[in-house]
């Protein structure tokens, strides 16, 4: 039995981690084992069945889902008062994960969100203190904010998201929490609000922008012309992955059949050529759901 421990973590960034992410880290005992041949064998064959099957698609028309999907955790979290209950449910449907490479099995509860969360706080950790005001875009039932906020108290963190369950969402935590510096905001990729002011402030989306496929002109226009001081994104980035890999390759096919974010950096390379952006980093996780490595982070800031 494996355990995952710091250098998982440390060995994908190019910073020291946080010590106080590094001490969670420590204490999580999210223990793991990696497949065998005969089961990583059933697990490619099972893979390939489920592309041939009907996919939902991710895109404009799913706003009714994600509408009711935070409404439910929302009349989740007034019964229980419970932070984990903000948790979303798709981090809790597998004991299959992927992490440095491997296909593993999990046992330990909350495995895939406890994972995703260290990648996730490593690195907002280490740019958090620079910017006043954080700002995440697709933020669901903000969770990520709450988080954040336990180790940087003193920042203000603005979520914005398209469904209104999600600012009732935050409502009712800051309610909770007693705390006045997270606020929820409505916004929507597809048309971007132009009144809600980034300037030299941090943005950071995680596993949201996928579900826009290739429309993502509309809000890169709204971050470049709104000017952030430091864009992060930790989502499916299908460019990075070898199409020679069987793995990396199955990967790709998934994202095509759930219409995920498509040529996103291919776009952000076409704005560094213009002069409007600068790239400063684009760094693979090797860590990832069952189906797919889901958060590659990219690093950028308008000109």
């Amino acid at each position: 039995m494996n355990k995952v421990i710091p250098q998982d973590i440390q060995s994908r960034y190019s910073h020291n981690i946080d010590p106080r992410l590094l001490d969670k880290i420590n204490k999580s005992k999210l223990l793991y084992e990696v497949l065998d041949s005969d089961e990583l064998h059933s697990y490619i064959v099972n893979y390939i069945n489920i592309l041939s099957s009907d996919f939902i698609r991710a895109g404009e028309g799913r706003i009714s889902h994600w509408e009711a999907g935070w409404k439910e955790k929302l009349e989740e979290y007034k019964k229980t008062l419970n932070p984990s209950s903000l948790i979303p449910k798709y981090h809790k449907k597998n004991n299959i994960a992927r992490l440095n490479k491997q296909i593993i099995k999990t046992h330990s509860k909350d495995f895939d969100y406890h994972l995703h969360s260290f990648f996730v706080d490593a690195l907002l950790l280490e740019h958090i203190p620079n910017y006043n005001k954080v700002f995440e875009l697709g933020c669901g039932t903000g969770y990520h904010l709450f988080r954040l906020n336990e180790y940087c108290p003193d920042r203000m963190y603005y979520g914005g998201d398209w469904s209104v369950s999600s600012q009732n969402n935050i409502e009712k935590c800051v309610e909770v929490l007693k705390t006045n510096n997270i606020k929820g905001f409505n916004f929507n990729y597809f048309d971007p609000d132009y009144s809600i002011d980034v300037k030299d402030s941090l943005v950071y989306t995680v596993a949201s922008l996928e579900q826009i496929g290739d429309k993502h002109n509309k809000v890169l226009e709204f971050l470049v012309n709104k000017k952030p001081g430091l864009c992060i994104h930790f989502e499916p980035i299908h460019e990075v992955l070898e199409e020679e890999n069987l793995l990396d390759y199955l990967t790709i096919k998934y994202f095509d059949k759930r219409n995920y974010l498509k040529n996103y950096l291919t776009a952000l390379k076409a704005l560094e050529a213009e002069d409007k952006i600068r790239i400063l980093d684009v760094r693979r996780l090797y860590y990832g759901s069952k189906f797919i490595e889901g958060h590659t982070v990219i690093i950028w800031k308008p000109v």
